[in-house]
C-alpha cells in the first residue's frame, strides 16, 4: 500500500462471563500467543492492533483497534458500563464447555447495545478445541440469527477463527461508519435501522 496512514481507529470491547477467554482470544490476536494458565482480569486492560482490511469496493484500508479487554465478574458492571461508552465493535465470548456462559449471551447484547446502539456484534464460541464441548454449533447460530449480529467459533488456543473474527469486524465496523457518519459510534440514534443485512 502506497500510504501507511490510518484512515480509521475504533474501540473494540471483549464481553462475556469471567473465564470464557476474552483476554486469551486478544493476545492471539494482538500477540499471536496463549497461556493455560487463568488470570482473571481486573477491571479492565487494553492493547492496540492496526489491521489492513480489504473492502468490497476494492479499496484497501488501514485501521487501529483499541481492544478493551473488560472483566467479567458482576462486580464491574458500573465500570463496564463506562468503558463500552463509544465502542464501534464488540465480542460477546461463551465458553462452549460451560452453558451458562452461553445463557447469559442476551444480558450481554442487551447491557451493550443500550450504550452503543450502532455498533458491530460478534458472537463468539470459544474453546472448540476442547474434547468436553456441551454447547452444540447450531445453538450459536440460532442466538446469532435471533439477535442479528455476526457468529463465530474459535479456539484462542490453537487460534483457529480469530484473525477471520477481528478482520470480519473490522470491514462490517468500516461499512457502519461509510453508512451512518463519523457520529455512529458516539452514542447518536442512527437515521436508519442498523443492521448486518
Amino acid at each position: 500500500m502506497a500510504s501507511e496512514s490510518v484512515s480509521h481507529m475504533f474501540k473494540l470491547v471483549a464481553l462475556g462471563d469471567g473465564a470464557v477467554g476474552k483476554t486469551s482470544c486478544i493476545k492471539r490476536y494482538t500477540e499471536d500467543s496463549f497461556s493455560e494458565r487463568y488470570i482473571a482480569t481486573i477491571g479492565t486492560t487494553f492493547a492496540l492492533k492496526t489491521v489492513e482490511a480489504d473492502l468490497p469496493n476494492g479499496s484497501l484500508v488501514r485501521a487501529r483497534i483499541v481492544l478493551w479487554d473488560l472483566a467479567g465478574q458482576p462486580s464491574y458492571n458500573e465500570l463496564r458500563r463506562r468503558y463500552m461508552a463509544g465502542a464501534a465493535m464488540a465480542i460477546i465470548v461463551y465458553d462452549v464447555t460451560r452453558p451458562q456462559t452461553f445463557l447469559d449471551i442476551g444480558e450481554w447484547y442487551t447491557r451493550f447495545m443500550t450504550v452503543c446502539p450502532n455498533a458491530v456484534v460478534a458472537v463468539v464460541a470459544n474453546k472448540i478445541d476442547r474434547p468436553d464441548r456441551l454447547v452444540p454449533p447450531e445453538a450459536g447460530d440460532m442466538v446469532a440469527k435471533w439477535l442479528n449480529v455476526l457468529y463465530f467459533e474459535t479456539s484462542a488456543k490453537t487460534g483457529e477463527n480469530i484473525n477471520e473474527l477481528f478482520t470480519e469486524l473490522v470491514k462490517r465496523a468500516i461499512e457502519r461508519h461509510q453508512q451512518l457518519g463519523p457520529l455512529a459510534f458516539q452514542g447518536v440514534p442512527p437515521t436508519r435501522p442498523a443492521r448486518l443485512t
